[in-house]
């Protein structure tokens, strides 16, 4: 999902204190959960242990658990991370959410042999899992655009390894800055860090634009942050952790958009665009027209797609410091299992 340097917000002020209207899904009066950020790692350590003991029997779930993989419900038991995944570590990220009871997770992991990226989150309840939420992405096409296990594991730990002396963000502040991740609409306005670290699915974005324009200036640099008022909307956008120790928020959302031919460093391949970000759609448009005009190599047709995105935000110091998206393509019009059918005449 490239984000064009231009669509890069040139001013930004503090992030305000006041909470807006209530993000779709967040509790409203969440309460502290039995399980505390050591049991609720130590739990997520066991899950990924199992996977690569291919044995999902001995995990600690409610009477009934709710799963998906992949956007698709399934015994833990029929899943293909209990069938392929071989190597797997601590994850390279970890947010957890002790008054919700959940956490956000991401690592690379091996299956035999091949690197993929595994993402998602867990829900646990008197300290067993209740629901399970996970992405094996496997390639490039599985997020729409960006993919590196390789580089994974460095660039999450700029995340995980805030500085000490920091100072953190309210409670407060982390619910309006998850309440505006996925709301256009929303008026919140966030300073962004000189710093702060962008990376889809593992990468650090780099977009050296089309191929028959001039290169724009440092086009071989990682783009940078963003949070502008044309991000992507989804009003049934969930919220799945807040961190209050480390200043992180992770957001689910469902985004339409389109798959379109991509030129990158001679190659062409493809990349999602979100239909809410229309400039940059209209950009490919248009090169693609000018690149059939003059009968270059064969280009994939634009097609729609829907994108199952969880984002991190991470926030402290008074401003955003790092931002990650990471998303798992369906098809067009493909809805989340995880959020009820809207019914809105």
């Amino acid at each position: 999902m490239p984000f064009k340097p231009m669509l890069i917000a040139s001013s930004v002020v503090a992030l305000v204190a006041s909470v807006p209207a209530t993000h779709a899904q967040t509790p409203a009066a969440p309460q502290v959960s039995t399980c505390d950020r050591a049991c609720m790692s130590g739990i997520v350590d066991t899950l990924l242990q199992s996977m690569v003991a291919h044995d999902p029997d001995h995990l600690p779930l409610t009477a009934m658990y709710e799963a998906t993989e992949n956007s698709r419900p399934a015994a833990l038991g029929m899943m293909q991370a209990w069938r392929t995944i071989t190597q797997a570590q601590k994850p390279s990220l970890l947010a957890i959410d002790t008054h919700a009871g959940q956490a956000y997770f991401a690592l690379n992991v091996s299956e035999g042999g091949n690197t993929s990226i595994l993402w998602g989150r867990i829900k646990v309840i008197d300290r067993k899992i209740s629901q399970l939420e996970i992405f094996l992405n496997r390639s490039r096409a599985d997020h729409g655009f960006s993919f590196s296990p390789e580089q994974l594991p460095e660039n999450y730990r700029f995340v995980m390894h805030p500085p000490a002396g920091r100072k953190k963000a309210t409670h407060a502040q982390l619910v309006a800055l998850s309440n505006a991740a996925f709301d256009a609409s929303d008026p919140l306005k966030v300073d962004v860090a000189k710093d702060c670290q962008f990376t889809e699915l593992g990468w650090k974005v780099i977009d050296p634009g089309l191929d028959d324009q001039p290169p724009r200036p440092n086009a071989e640099e990682p783009l940078g942050c963003m949070f502008p008022p044309f991000r992507p909307t989804d009003k049934q956008a969930r919220t799945i952790v807040i961190d209050d120790e480390l200043g992180i928020v992770v957001d689910a959302a469902v985004i339409r958009g389109m798959v379109y031919p991509y030129p990158w460093h001679g190659r062409m391949i493809s990349a999602f665009i979100p239909v809410d970000m229309a400039e940059p759609a209209k950009m490919q448009d248009d090169w693609i027209k000018r690149h059939m005009g003059e009968h270059k190599a064969p280009i994939v047709k634009p097609m729609p797609a829907t994108g199952e995105v969880m984002q991190v935000l991470q926030y402290y110091d008074g401003k955003l410091q790092a931002s990650q998206i990471n998303v798992y393509l369906g098809s067009k019009g493909a809805l989340s299992d995880w959020v009820a059918p809207d019914v809105t005449p």
